[in-house]
Order: C-alpha cells, then sequence, then structure tokens
C-alpha cells in the first residue's frame, strides 16, 4: 500500500488557504458551544435525578402500602387462628391446635415475608436458586402460578425488605 503524501502549503492558493481557515475557525466556535451545552446539560441530568428522587420518597402511597401488609398480616394470623380452632375442635386435643396454627401461618404468609424469615433464619445472603428450593422444598406458599419462579423473582425485585447483594443473591 503506498503511503498518503502530505499536501504541501505551498501548493494550495491563498483562496484556499483562507477558506481553510474560516473553516477551522468555525469548528473551534462550534466545539466550544457544544462543551458549554453538555455542561449545562449535564447540570439539567442532575437537577432532574435530585427533583425525581425527591419525589419518589415523599410519596405517601408507601405509607398505605405498609398499612396494608400490617393488616393482611394480621388478617393471616387470625385466619391461622381459626383453621387451628377448628381443627383442635376435632381432634379435642391442644397440641394439635398449636401445630395447625404454624403449619396455617406458614402458608398464609405474604411471599415477601416468607422470603424474609427464610434468609432471616439463614443469616447470610442466598442465591436465587436456593431461595426457590426452599419455598417448593418447605413448600412454604401456596399459589396457582404455573411458574413460581416468575413470581419470586418479581417479588425479590420490588421488594423494600429485601436487598440485592449481588447478580442472583439477595440478602435482609
Amino acid at each position: 500500500m503506498p503511503k498518503r503524501t502530505r499536501p504541501n502549503p505551498a501548493d494550495f492558493t491563498v483562496a484556499q488557504l483562507q477558506a481553510m481557515l474560516a473553516a477551522k475557525t468555525q469548528i473551534d466556535e462550534l466545539e466550544d458551544r457544544r462543551a458549554a451545552l453538555m455542561k449545562e446539560l449535564d447540570k439539567v441530568e442532575k437537577d432532574l435525578a435530585k427533583v425525581m428522587s425527591e419525589a419518589v420518597s415523599s410519596r405517601k402511597p408507601a405509607r398505605k402500602k405498609a398499612a396494608k401488609k400490617v393488616a393482611t398480616k394480621k388478617a393471616a394470623k387470625r385466619g391461622a387462628k381459626k383453621v387451628a380452632k377448628k381443627t383442635a375442635k376435632k381432634a379435642g386435643r391442644k397440641k394439635a391446635a398449636k401445630k395447625a396454627a404454624k403449619k396455617s401461618a406458614k402458608r398464609t404468609g405474604t411471599i415477601e415475608s416468607v422470603i424474609v424469615d427464610l434468609l432471616t433464619k439463614k443469616g447470610q445472603p442466598m442465591a436465587f436458586k436456593k431461595i426457590l428450593r426452599a419455598i417448593q422444598k418447605r413448600k412454604l406458599v401456596k399459589t396457582k402460578a404455573t411458574d413460581f419462579s416468575n413470581v419470586l423473582r418479581r417479588t425479590l425485585s420490588t421488594s423494600e425488605r429485601i436487598k440485592r447483594v449481588g447478580r442472583g443473591v439477595y440478602e435482609v
């Protein structure tokens, strides 16, 4: 491949050199303008992120959600006690009532609360597959979902109590 030779400035006419100088000046001005606009755009993006984070953190529906979760937990406990009483009447023993209460309390909690309990008992971060296996093996959640892994993924990603430590690893 032949080497490209640099053009000799002596080969250009005065008009060509003046046109090149004008283009160079215009390029420099446009680059300066672009740098100033980029700086301004960065400032606008920072301000926008700040306003959005303040708006998200001060939302009132989050309080309603927390109150609803507490109410759901209380209702689940009441339901577990009712099931335990019915079982105790049939069997006629207090021990059977306690066992039934524990068993149904496990199954009536929310998926998020079951995961939180599982992670706190483990005491260390767990991988997604281990969480899924533990829930399915112990039958901790009663569900009609055809693919429970998708439900679990959605719960883990939207939960405020469960934190993602690494890729596919979660802790409380």
